[in-house]
């Protein structure tokens, strides 16, 4: 039988395992810096800019965050305000980035070191 400790530290050890796919990579990181600046940007306009017309604003940060953010977005469409979309943002850009750092992982596992040691005499 496990101890209560002992499954906190598990689950401590899956975030971190889980964070570190997230943001330990250059294609994550540079993923996620693209998804919040346009994100804050979409965030910028609705908060402080008025159109007469509609924006097409929202739709980087939503194709940056596709599939997820669309279905989380759909599930709680009955909330009538702003917070399903930019939890399916941040949603999706988690779950997108964790993906991009497996398959970054993946790659360089499977590429042989580019360092070529000199042959012996």
């Amino acid at each position: 039988m496990t101890s209560r400790s002992e499954n906190t530290v598990s689950s401590s050890r899956r975030s971190r395992a889980v964070l570190a796919l997230a943001a330990n990579n250059w294609l994550s990181r540079c993923y996620l810096a693209a998804v919040v600046l346009t994100a804050g940007f979409a965030l910028w306009e609705d908060l402080f800019m008025s159109h007469a017309d509609a924006s097409m604003v929202y739709v980087v940060p939503m194709v940056l965050t596709a599939p997820l953010n669309m279905l989380f977005t759909v599930a709680l469409s009955w909330i009538p305000t702003d917070v399903p979309f930019y939890l399916g943002i941040a949603l999706g850009a988690l779950v997108n980035s964790v993906i991009l750092g497996a398959v970054v992982r993946a790659v360089r596992r499977r590429r042989p070191s580019s360092v070529r040691h000199a042959p012996t005499p």
